[in-house]
């Protein structure tokens, strides 16, 4: 949609539009036993005046029923929008881009956000075994990694206090 629209632009001479960034995300999501995700989300625009507001919302709009909200799930606020879907764990993706383009030097960090995004993703799908559920299977998975764990500790307890190291030097909160 953007990329034909910007053809649009460039045949009439237009370099480029103006789109503003809701100052307010509010995203609520909640994954379902069978994997689907129902999404609550809200974006707001408090800075705007009512004129520039009511362009900012019908293209806030547009751009959710392109992105397939379907027009009846998508609720005007008298700041904003809302919408409230249920599907497949791609509804997350329009949240993610509205949560990167808050940072104001997206263009030039984004690529490097999402290398850092996939490192991260990457190195904790290597220390992890991943849990979606608490079946009989992850628990016992669960019951024999703490008796793994507690017999290394035993062992060695100088385990413990390297991991709370690395853990203290990483931490965002002091003390």
């Amino acid at each position: 949609m953007f990329s034909e629209i910007n053809k649009v632009f460039k045949r009439y001479g237009v370099t480029r539009g103006l789109g503003f960034v809701p100052d307010r995300l509010d995203i609520t999501t909640e994954r379902r036993a069978n994997g689907s995700i129902h999404l609550l989300y809200r974006e707001k625009f408090t800075y705007l005046p009512a004129e520039v507001l009511e362009i900012a919302l019908e293209n806030a709009v547009s751009f959710l029923i392109q992105l397939g909200a379907p027009k009846e799930t998508i609720k005007r606020l008298s700041d904003g929008v809302e919408v409230e879907l249920e599907g497949e764990t791609g509804l997350t993706r329009f949240p993610m881009l509205e949560l990167l383009i808050q940072n104001r030097r997206v263009g030039e960090e984004a690529e490097q956000t999402c290398r850092d995004i996939q490192s991260s993703l990457r190195s904790l799908m290597n220390l992890f075994d991943i849990a979606w559920d608490f079946s009989p299977e992850v628990e016992k998975k669960w019951h024999d990694t703490l008796g793994k764990l507690s017999i290394l500790i035993d062992e060695h307890p100088e385990m413990q206090t390297e991991i709370e190291e690395i853990v203290k030097k990483y931490s965002v909160f002091p003390g």
